[in-house]
Formats: C-alpha cells, structure tokens, sequence
C-alpha cells in the first residue's frame, strides 16, 4: 500500500460507504492526491462530531472548493468530489 494512502487509511475506517473506501485503500498511487483531500475532508467532519457520510463529505469538498484559491488544488478537490458522488447513491 502506497505510504500516503496507508497515512489515511484509518481514516477511511470511518466512512459508512465500504465500497468507496475500499477504492481509496486498493487504486495505489494513482489517487494519492485525492486520498489526502478524502483523509482531510473526514478528519475535518469527525472534529465537528458530525456523522462520515457521503453526504457530509461532499459538503466538505464543496466548501473546500469554494475556499481554495489554487486551480491545481481545486482540481484535485474536484476529482475527488466526483468520486465521492460516484459511489453515491441517489436518495429513494
């Protein structure tokens, strides 16, 4: 497992969704970018005491782009929030 995955990797522990933090945890170095955001994104809603859903997560990143100054930032925020919805389901 890549170092910086394996870094957020317990972090991944706390999402709902297993079939999403099972990508982060197996796509190796292709997404090490975005498992950092993903890792950042959980850590900030677990020091809210909110709930690690997709929902919440992609709150999170929304917020971050809207924040972040830095177009190559932003990108990878982006991909990351596309991923995100990706492995979500739509409400019933």
């Amino acid at each position: 497992m890549n170092k910086d995955i394996a870094q957020h990797s317990y972090k991944f522990d706390a999402l709902h969704d297993q079939a999403l933090a099972k990508h982060f945890r197996t796509a190796g170095a292709s997404l090490s970018d975005e498992a950092a955001v993903l890792g950042a994104a959980i850590r900030c809603i677990l020091l809210c005491g909110d709930n690690v859903s997709n929902k919440e997560i992609i709150l999170q990143l929304i917020h971050a782009l809207e924040v972040t100054p830095d177009p190559a930032a932003a990108d990878i925020i982006r991909n990351t929030l596309e991923i995100v919805v990706g492995f979500t389901r739509d409400d019933m």
